[in-house]
């Protein structure tokens, strides 16, 4: 319960985009070049991420919880044995005299003689002394506190299990997104390289040019610099793609992941889907986020309902509710094994005694009327929790889905972009054909049809984190 106040955070899943930086890549000693698809790598996550085992190992505790607040109903049974050796008995040798017993008697007229004899009539206590206690509680009205215990464990457990339920959705979610990020990343690498190229040439030229003296020394500094500029862009990339694999490896248990031998061929079936979830009415998928039937929601409910019983349980503490309980105990305490003692039924070493226990606090200073205030408190901020919880959901959902709408329209731009820089291409290539043109404008436009792929894949990658988001939302 104490990560209630954690539960609904965990759906910023754009966040993983930049994830795992500062880290130093490591190389794989068992490389290989299995392709892995979404399916294989969402089944490894499963097995193998630490979060989700120990959240099925806290589910496996619970129903232990459970089965001890059953048996609680049970009798408690105790025993207790123990066998001594005295040295010294404390009770030795009885013996009595003959003429003290026979003085003791009225004989009459005939009276036997004695001379002075002691006769034995107890031969003392043994050596050894053993005990055995056998005890037997059974609680037979407790104001509903094990009932209500009972039902407690039943809810945490239901929780733990709501837990893994959210934790392997969101695990697949983010495995999606970085799976998804490393398809459009990977495209953006491969428009740099071409743009280095680009760039490369435009630096050659430049130089060449101010030998020549057509071109400014400043104009030469500003291409080297573009070329820098392309190649820090390129470095930062391949530590994400890095950093992403890194994490893919940890997650899902593999080791050896590169950009080539994961399968994206789901990347098709997601876009197609983002672009039926975009196409629908967005009040009516907040409706179904906020109708309840969600984890995260059900989860907070089951909170309050947790609450609830544990104010239950704090009234049967309140004073003058007394326990009632039924208890056994029997013993034996002797000098011999039990049954193995001479005339162990005449000598009654044996006990077994049988009462009822009433337990209840008088007065405590009013300590237990608070405890009932507390959980009352408990209840009112479970609620308060679940309130805020939807409201962030609803937030979350419109910045998500504005997201979305931004970037398609941003896509669109990009598209428009894309489209005159390959007019332009085109035009500059036959004016410098012909003789007319120069090449560094034929490069320049060139560079920017690449700058204006490199930004639309920028946005389809943002468009797919946020409809991924809200997916999670929607627990598609």
């Amino acid at each position: 319960m104490k990560k209630k106040g954690k539960i609904l955070l965990t759906f910023v899943i754009f966040s993983i985009i930049q994830s795992g930086w500062g880290q130093t890549p490591e190389q794989s000693p068992e490389a290989t070049s299995e392709t892995y698809t979404l399916e294989s790598l969402l089944d490894a996550t499963k097995q193998n991420h630490p979060e989700l085992l120990k959240l099925q190992e806290e589910y496996k505790r619970s129903l232990l919880d459970v089965q001890d607040a059953w048996w609680a109903l049970g009798p408690t049974v105790d025993m207790q044995i123990s066998g001594t050796y005295m040295v010294n008995p404390p009770v030795g040798p009885v013996y009595l005299n003959v003429d003290e017993l026979l003085n003791s008697i009225s004989w009459g007229s005939v009276k036997p003689t004695s001379n002075g004899q002691y006769v034995k009539v107890f031969d003392g206590m043994e050596n050894t002394l053993y005990n055995i206690q056998l005890g037997l509680t059974q609680p037979i009205f407790t104001w509903g506190k094990i009932t209500n215990a009972i039902k407690l464990y039943k809810q945490i457990s239901n929780i733990k299990q709501s837990q893994i339920t959210q934790q392997t959705q969101q695990l697949e979610t983010e495995l999606k997104t970085r799976l998804i990020s490393l398809y459009y990343l990977k495209n953006i690498l491969a428009v740099i390289d071409e743009e280095e190229g680009y760039t490369s040439r435009m630096v050659q030229v430049s130089e060449e040019a101010e030998k020549s003296g057509m071109l400014l020394h400043q104009e030469v500094v500003d291409a080297k610099i573009q070329a820098k500029e392309l190649e820090i862009a390129r470095q930062d990339l391949k530590e994400q793609i890095t950093n992403q694999l890194l994490e893919l490896e940890r997650t899902s248990g593999i080791s050896g992941l590169s950009l080539d031998n994961i399968d994206y061929n789901f990347v098709t079936d997601f876009i197609k889907e983002f672009e039926q979830l975009l196409a629908q009415d967005p009040d009516q998928l907040e409706k179904v986020i906020l109708s309840g039937n969600q984890t995260s929601i059900k989860m907070l409910t089951q909170l309050q309902d947790i609450s609830k019983t544990a104010e239950e349980i704090a009234k049967g503490y309140e004073n003058w509710k007394p326990d009632f309980a039924l208890q056994m105990t029997g013993g034996y305490s002797g000098s011999r094994v039990p049954f193995f003692e001479p005339n162990y039924l005449r000598k009654d070493d044996y006990s077994l005694n049988i009462s009822i226990g009433i337990k209840t606090t008088i007065w405590d200073g009013g300590k237990k009327i608070r405890d009932v205030s507390r959980k009352k408190s408990e209840v009112q901020t479970a609620q308060i929790n679940k309130d805020d919880a939807r409201s962030n959901l609803a937030q979350t959902f419109k910045t998500q889905w504005n997201a979305a709408q931004v970037c398609n329209m941003k896509i669109e731009y990009q598209d428009l972009k894309i489209e005159s820089a390959s007019g332009k291409i085109a035009q500059k290539q036959q004016i410098y054909e012909s003789g007319y043109g120069s090449e560094t404008d034929l490069l320049s436009a060139k560079v920017e049809r690449c700058n204006a792929q490199i930004e639309k894949e920028k946005q389809a990658l943002s468009r797919a984190a946020a409809c991924l988001t809200i997916e999670f939302l929607l627990e598609k």
